[in-house]
């Protein structure tokens, strides 16, 4: 495996279900970029409804709004602070695993060419 870098899937369940992972980072990434959730939902090639659905099913998760709306007649959407910190810890959790993770395959796996 040297020159080569192994990759995993890093997720949070919740009482055996799927509660956050790479692409519910990336929903919320592209709401707090775009100001909509329909724009970021466009983008990622997911109808509104599922984009929606992933977000009111982690909201209720966690306890707490992740999003905002934004103006009066606007439909735009920004993260609140928790749907920041949300993000900004699983990407910090991912960046740590990963260097940990790399340097396990590499100490037992690192005999494989």
């Amino acid at each position: 495996m040297q020159g080569n870098e192994v990759r995993f899937k890093f997720w949070l369940e919740k009482d055996g279900e799927m509660l956050f992972g790479t692409g519910g980072a990336v929903l919320l990434e592209k709401i707090d970029a775009l100001g909509s959730l329909s724009g970021a939902s466009k983008e990622l090639g997911m109808s509104y409804r599922r984009a929606w659905g992933r977000l009111k099913k982690l909201e209720q998760s966690i306890g707490e709004d992740l999003v905002t709306k934004v103006g009066g007649n606007k439909k735009g959407y920004r993260l609140t602070e928790t749907g920041r910190r949300f993000v900004s810890s699983y990407r910090e959790a991912e960046k740590k695993m990963d260097k940990a993770a790399q340097g396990i395959l590499k100490s037992c796996f690192g005999w494989v060419r």
